[in-house]
């Protein structure tokens, strides 16, 4: 009884203990000399002494307890679980008159125990959080376990798919289907992976199937793992479709497709390159350097320094290129940077359009209006010679009819050949509309030169237009000076004249007013018809044309009898404020 390693104790029916073993000592903490003659309950936690007065009545009526697992207190306040087994000791005549008890200490088998079950809960609860599909099949086909996603995805609980056959559950046929990866794992006990496309589970998955062992290293099934990639594949689907879209457009685009490295080397060409620059096969051009089909690399070296400026776009660049033979041919450039991960510089990419056709019908068109405009002042020129002749004929014979009925005729004949001869000269100050290509002005520089030519004397000008760039036909010069010419002219009594700016919805206004007698309801209507006026009748319609060459379009809004009152409306994009592109 002493070598035991189990605390043995003895003790009356009462639980007054009659004897306490090293194991005893041991297990509780109190020597033998503590416990003998005293109750037993002084171990025992203050919610089990019902539980050891139940017990002891048991064990009264003669009854053996085996096995019963308690709670303690050891001498220093520690709590430990206890194996109890408790028998009745009889005297000769058969009554029971003590208790033999044998405790056995549980304490670690009750933590390792709980550990064990907390793991086993945490695995569970792991089991049931993975968001993938997972089963456990058995070599018969038939499910063990599945977790949570793979239960809802099947419509059943977990508990209701074991035991199903899963080609029954899964793919809804009599026998699994040949492509099945658990037969090909029962047949080679390997891991196998592969897409699937299961419409039963409504998607497509990437399945892995994982085998799984006895402890005698027999194979007994396997595990299933589901990965939907639906998503994935969808997008795949619309990337491809959008390649293929892409790959057609770019196969049959007349103009150029180009992509340039961060080396600037050409590393994408549309099959037109060829027909473009004359090389024989996409291949010759991918890997030249994109400086080399520029007749002047340097040009490309501005480009980029554009690109930089105007937030990395620029359209309709022209530039002059050369084909594989070295002929020079004119493009125009739609093109943009392309930048990295951090920002940097990857390359370029755009459209190269051939122009040079157009650049030939330019050139052809310039030098035919030159040819025109010298025809036109040759002409102008002889036609004015013999308006002065003519007029000078008139003067002559003016004084000779001076007093008779033929007086009158002559100077009907004198104001028509002035008239003729204002027209003719008037012509001379727009010949050249449309022939120069329209450019960035300072508006206020324009203004002020108009106003250099005029120099009207009296009136006070004021010009409030600084710092703006206007993109317009370098004759819009003629514009603002045909503007305050007809102040002075039609005004009656014009002292003041101004020109300022007005910003609506991104466009820009222009306003010219003087204070003279203004346009009369009637006139305004007329206003910018070919020939109506008192004069030649053409400013101002020449003057709305030169203007609607780049979109500018010009209303008067005055007051009657409080002046004129012009809008020169510049579209969105033909203004800026002066230095910025």
């Amino acid at each position: 009884m002493q070598s035991s390693g189990d605390a043995i104790i003895g003790e009356t029916v009462r639980g007054i203990v009659t004897d306490w073993n090293s194991g005893a000592v041991t297990l509780d903490g109190y020597t033998a000399q503590e416990m003998t003659g005293h109750p037993r309950s002084r171990i025992i936690p203050p919610d089990r002494q019902e539980e050891k007065l139940r017990l002891l009545e048991r064990i009264r009526q003669g009854e053996i307890v085996e096995r019963f697992e308690t709670e303690r207190i050891t001498k220093d306040g520690t709590h430990i679980q206890i194996s109890l087994s408790l028998s009745p000791i009889p005297n000769n005549r058969g009554e029971i008159v003590g208790i033999s008890e044998i405790a056995h200490d549980i304490t670690e088998r009750r933590r390792l125990e709980k550990a064990i079950l907390h793991q086993k809960e945490q695995w569970e609860l792991t089991f049931d959080a993975v968001p993938d599909m997972v089963a456990i099949i058995d070599s018969g086909f038939r499910i063990t376990r599945v977790n949570r996603a793979m239960a809802d995805r099947l419509g059943v609980t977990p508990a209701e798919a074991v035991g199903l056959r899963c080609f029954d559950v899964v793919h809804h046929t009599a026998i699994p289907p040949g492509s099945c990866p658990h037969r090909l794992l029962l047949k080679d006990g390997l891991s196998h992976s592969v897409d699937i496309h299961e419409e039963n589970l409504r998607g497509d998955f990437f399945l892995t199937v994982s085998p799984i062992r006895d402890p005698d290293g027999a194979l007994a099934g396997s595990v299933h793992i589901l990965h939907d990639i639906t998503e994935r594949k969808t997008m795949e689907a619309a990337l491809r479709k959008s390649e293929e879209r892409y790959r057609t457009v770019i196969e049959n685009i007349q103009d150029v497709f180009f992509r340039v490295s961060r080396e600037n080397t050409i590393v994408m060409a549309s099959p037109s390159a060829l027909n473009v620059f004359g090389y024989a096969s996409v291949k010759d051009l991918i890997g030249l350097p994109i400086s080399s089909l520029w007749k002047d690399p340097k040009k490309r070296e501005e480009l980029l320094d554009v690109l930089k400026m105007r937030n990395g776009a620029v359209q309709d660049w022209e530039a002059e290129f050369k084909k594989s033979d070295g002929t020079v041919f004119w493009v125009s450039l739609t093109v943009r940077l392309r930048t990295d991960g951090e920002g940097d510089y990857a390359g370029t990419e755009g459209i190269v359009r051939d122009i040079s056709k157009r650049k030939k019908a330019e050139e052809a068109l310039k030098s035919a209006l030159k040819k025109l405009n010298m025809l036109s002042s040759i002409t102008r020129h002889d036609i004015l010679n013999q308006i002065m002749g003519l007029r000078a004929y008139l003067e002559l014979s003016k004084e000779d009819l001076k007093g008779t009925s033929h007086e009158a005729f002559i100077e009907k004949e004198e104001q028509a050949a002035e008239a003729i001869q204002r027209q003719i000269e008037f012509t001379k100050y727009y010949e050249d509309i449309g022939v120069n290509e329209p450019r960035w002005q300072d508006a206020g520089a324009v203004v002020n030169e108009a106003l250099t030519q005029l120099n009207p004397p009296g009136v006070d000008v004021q010009v409030a237009v600084n710092c703006i760039d206007i993109f317009a036909d370098p004759l819009i010069v003629k514009v603002f000076f045909n503007l305050m010419e007809n102040s002075l002219r039609h005004g009656e009594r014009v002292t003041a004249m101004s020109f300022s700016l007005q910003e609506t919805d991104g466009s820009l206004a222009i306003v010219y007013q003087d204070n003279g007698v203004g346009i009369t309801l009637d006139d305004k209507q007329k206003l910018f018809r070919k020939g109506f006026g008192k004069h030649t009748g053409l400013g101002l319609f020449l003057s709305r044309e030169i203007l609607a060459i780049t979109g500018i379009s010009i209303v008067e809004n005055g007051e009657p009898g409080k002046g004129v009152r012009f809008e020169i409306t510049v579209p969105k994009g033909a203004w800026r404020v002066a230095g910025k592109e």
